[in-house]
């Protein structure tokens, strides 16, 4: 039987405080193994300065290189959809039947751990270990752990030097171009350089606080935080499928900022379009927002990327053969995190996992709806079914 340790994390920046940790859980736990788990892209936040899921990876491969113990896996970022802790649990548990698993969480993790999804699951198939990063937590953990062990007794409070380096700090020593070289692996750092990661990209993020108190001032409440959900969403899905984060974000932002327009407005700056649309399109108010942003973004905010511009304008309808990009727009808006239709979290998956998968579904609901509801159909919402719906059923 081994003793196998489970440490996840975004690992962003993985620095030598991590390794340091990893290697005194590794001794006071007597474990055979060690496995490394940078967790997915956070879902529901826009994290500029998260490196990606492939370069955080292979960032923690090169950083515990020299740790025989360690192994690092891409358990969570292959998984499809929302990624838990319970799932990673459940799978490591049919890899390793035999073997005595650890979990090692933070101590602000154990402290709120019967929060977490299936926690008492996650109690029952390994042992919740962790260590305090401050000295006067010691006293806190022990404490909950008496909460906790109503559930299981497989609880391990440690006494280790407390982790004092923080990945932020070590990103903004990094963006600022300062040496990182007693904070960083060395062939690490070399990595950051190769791709040219942790620089800040001033224009992108003046952009984004432009738009956003655009939007802000724009938009209801309500409607401006679905906006930055989106972007938010959209980050993620350009991640997970190929697509520029960046322009992702600010398309994600501006793509209802002519929704809460009146109708009027609204008509104004679609029938500045050169697109020539059918009847139904117009009998469809609700329809109208995306191609009066599309128009509204080029000539107010001097947004020139077809790219952006494009994805704006087909968010509301669809189109057949949707570009990967505008496919990304398109079902972040669908899956944004406020989203809580019945199946949203099912739809989220498919999403993730495919994004032609996810023009099915989408397209299938919609359409059902419309019909349900007797409500015309425009054109390119029919050719977009006709397009993946056929498709993806041969």
């Amino acid at each position: 039987m081994q003793r196998i340790g489970i440490f996840g994390g975004t690992f962003n920046q993985i620095h030598m405080g991590h390794v340091r940790l990893a290697q005194h859980y590794i001794r006071e736990l007597q474990l055979d193994k060690l496995l490394i788990i940078p967790t997915k892209y956070p879902p529901h936040k826009v994290a500029r300065d998260l490196a990606s899921s492939r370069h955080r990876l292979e960032m923690c491969r090169l950083a515990f290189a020299d740790v025989p113990e360690v192994e690092v896996s891409d358990i969570e970022i292959q998984r499809p959809g929302r990624s838990y802790t319970v799932d990673t649990i459940r799978q490591l548990r049919k890899i390793y039947p035999q073997d005595k698993l650890f979990l090692i969480v933070g101590s602000d993790m154990f402290l709120t751990f019967d929060k977490w999804v299936e926690f008492q699951e996650i109690l029952l198939n390994c042992t919740l270990c962790t260590a305090p990063r401050e000295g006067n937590e010691m006293e806190n953990l022990k404490r909950y752990k008496i909460v906790l062990s109503q559930y299981s007794e497989n609880l391990r409070i440690l006494d280790i030097p407390a982790l004092k380096l923080s990945s932020t700090e070590v990103r903004g020593k990094l963006s600022r171009g300062e040496d990182c070289s007693a904070l960083v692996d060395e062939r690490v750092l070399d990595y950051i350089r190769e791709n040219d990661l942790y620089h800040p990209d001033l224009e992108h993020e003046a952009l984004v606080e432009q738009y956003t108190e655009t939007i802000r001032s724009m938009l209801k409440p309500s409607r401006f935080e679905h906006s930055v959900n989106v972007a938010a969403r959209a980050v993620y899905l350009a991640d997970l499928h190929g697509g520029d984060c960046k322009k992702a974000e600010l398309a994600g932002l501006l793509h209802d900022i002519c929704k809460n327009m009146s109708q009027e407005e609204q008509l104004h700056w679609t029938k500045k379009s050169a697109i020539i649309f059918d009847k139904s399109f117009w009998d469809q108010p609700q329809l109208w927002h995306g191609f009066a942003a599309a128009e509204y973004i080029q000539e107010v905010l001097h947004v020139s990327d077809p790219e952006i511009i494009e994805a704006v304008r087909w968010h509301t309808v669809g189109k057949a053969d949707m570009t990967t990009f505008e496919k990304i727009i398109f079902l972040a808006d669908l899956t944004s995190a406020e989203r809580s239709y019945p199946s949203a979290d099912e739809v989220r998956e498919i999403v993730d996992a495919s994004l032609d998968e996810g023009m099915k579904t989408s397209l299938l609901f919609t359409m059902g709806q419309l019909l349900k509801n007797q409500q015309p159909i425009c054109r390119d919402t029919w050719l977009a079914y006709n397009c993946y719906v056929p498709k993806n059923n041969q």
